[in-house]
């Protein structure tokens, strides 16, 4: 006799999210922040722009996380893959619907394309996240003429620059330990020296994609920001941590409000997970500085 097995369906980390396109899921929830619940000085909008290749699990504990600090918040999440760093034009079209979203929302009404105080909070990862943010910020220009709407930011693990070791350390790490990453070793190193060539030769074909977020991200025309924090670490092998710190100076010598924070032991990307309370209190007072220093 058969047994009564019973089916059961896994839950897929994004379930809580509307699917726009494979790169970019919106939030949105049942009570919102409206003209009546400013009072409760929370973001009306969180934009969430992962690192590259990012598995949905772990993209959703943030998401999750910021549910649960602000219940009324919608979110934006656009994830990046990496032949988006290989091609302008497709970050474009990846970064395309969540512009459009935003847009809806300013035609509507809910959010102002130029507040008073900022409506929005910017989380963004890596040198993936960076790429999208800076697509979204030059799309936002070219399409309304005017900059992207004043905001507060939390720079988690970004941006960097390139360098030898850091853009070898991102790319072997697709490669499963022992035998198979061995066999990819020589050839991720001979991809990475003729990405270091083309690098040294700049002068002649321009910017990689990092450098081009590296100064899009502090440029004053294209970037409204009330402040802005830097979480970072010194174990992190994908980006180089005195990268970040240049970045944040260069910010400050250019009338940013920043706020470094440096990790001492957790790796790229894991900086909640190394000290979740201390992750999250930095980013509820990035926000809390966003709208007290108006």
């Amino acid at each position: 006799m058969a047994s009564n097995q019973l089916v059961t369906t896994a839950v897929k980390p994004l379930s809580m999210m509307k699917k726009l396109s494979p790169f970019v899921y919106i939030y949105e929830p049942e009570s919102i922040v409206t003209p009546t619940t400013t009072r409760l000085r929370v973001p009306k909008l969180i934009f969430v722009a992962s690192w590259m290749d990012a598995q949905d699990l772990h993209i959703a504990k943030y998401i999750t996380r910021y549910q649960a600090i602000y219940p009324t918040s919608k979110i934006v999440l656009a994830k990046f893959v990496y032949k988006e760093s290989m091609s302008p034009s497709l970050a474009r079209e990846v970064v395309e619907p969540a512009f459009a979203f935003l847009r809806s929302e300013l035609d509507a009404g809910f959010l102002s394309a130029s507040p008073s105080e900022p409506e929005i909070l910017m989380h963004l990862f890596s040198n993936g996240g960076s790429t999208t943010i800076r697509t979204l910020y030059e799309l936002f220009q070219s399409q309304t003429g005017r900059p992207f709407p004043l905001h507060a930011a939390v720079y988690d693990s970004c941006p960097g620059l390139f360098s030898f070791s850091t853009t070898y350390n991102v790319l072997i790490i697709n490669f499963p330990k022992g035998l198979f990453r061995l066999v990819a070793t020589p050839f991720v190193t001979t991809f990475v020296s003729c990405l270091w060539i083309v690098h040294a030769f700049r002068f002649i074909i321009g910017e990689n994609f990092m450098a081009v977020n590296w100064r899009v991200l502090n440029d004053l025309d294209l970037v409204k920001q009330t402040n802005r924090s830097y979480i970072y670490g010194k174990a992190d092998v994908m980006v180089d941590w005195r990268h970040v710190e240049m970045h944040a100076k260069e910010a400050a010598a250019e009338g940013l409000d920043v706020r470094p924070e440096l990790f001492e032991g957790s790796p790229h990307v894991s900086h909640m997970r190394s000290d979740g309370e201390r992750y999250w209190r930095i980013v509820t007072e990035t926000w809390e500085r966003a709208i007290t220093a108006q």
